[in-house]
């Protein structure tokens, strides 16, 4: 190897003493061309990351129904994700697809709850086909989480190898709520109790059933010390594509 730990030194070092300009902004920018290494941008940020469960044991058996049950759920999920043009990066991290986005007003957050319970309805749909070609059938729990992140760009400066860290509470949230849900009782929509907090008056004025469609969740063992919920959870779907499904998938 010729890594040389000298240059390192100075690179660290050169990082560490430099000055970071964060400018506080209302929009995520959707140009990569703003993000630089030497400055941050500050702003609200939502992130849904949808987790394919039980897919260890999809993996006991590497073949072709794997890989394309795989494809296929990446595949629409995106497609779903990318539906809302307030989508500043999405991808794939193992098993989990994930979107993240600029979320100034909570209009924004509402708009990735619908994407959640799209998502939630097309899963029913994909059990049923993944069932009709004799394949084991999958779930996915769903996280929603937000906050106001610090966004930097990072990676080795001229070597091309780059991408956004997103430091804050959206990403990581969503991402545990993600691994949570479908799962242990869990509904299939988890959500952080400050992702709630921007959606529900919205949702509510739109179907006041929300109230109890929503259920707050919380951990017997904290709760007597927790006045909240640790988290929020549903089992929703759009009843217009879920009766489409009954009848023709």
């Amino acid at each position: 190897m010729a890594y040389d730990y000298k240059e390192s030194k100075k690179r660290v070092d050169e990082i560490l003493y430099s000055k970071t300009e964060i400018v506080t902004k209302d929009v995520i920018p959707s140009s990569d061309s703003e993000f630089t290494y030497s400055n941050g941008i500050k702003s609200w940020v939502g992130a849904i990351f949808v987790d394919m469960v039980g897919s260890s044991d999809l993996c006991n058996t590497a073949d072709e129904k794997t890989a394309r049950i795989f494809r296929s759920f990446c595949s629409e999920i995106i497609a779903i994700m990318k539906e809302d043009l307030n989508y500043r990066q999405i991808g794939i991290r193992g098993d989990c697809v994930y979107s993240i986005n600029t979320a100034h007003y909570r209009s924004d957050l509402v708009d990735m709850f619908d994407t959640a319970v799209l998502i939630n309805t097309f899963m029913g749909m994909f059990r049923k086909q993944l069932e009709n070609k004799g394949y084991a059938p999958v779930k996915a729990g769903i996280g929603l989480g937000c906050s106001e992140d610090l966004i930097i760009k990072a990676g080795q400066s001229g070597s091309g190898i780059n991408d956004k860290i997103w430091i804050g509470k959206a990403v990581v949230e969503a991402s545990k709520l993600g691994d949570k849900a479908n799962r242990n009782g869990i509904q299939p929509i988890a959500m952080s109790t400050l992702f709630y907090d921007n959606v529900h008056e919205n949702l509510e004025k739109r179907d006041e059933r929300y109230k109890t469609w929503i259920e707050p969740h919380s951990d017997m063992i904290y709760s007597i010390y927790n006045t909240r919920p640790d988290f929020y959870h549903c089992d929703l779907v759009k009843t217009g594509f879920s009766d489409w499904i009954n009848n023709n998938v």
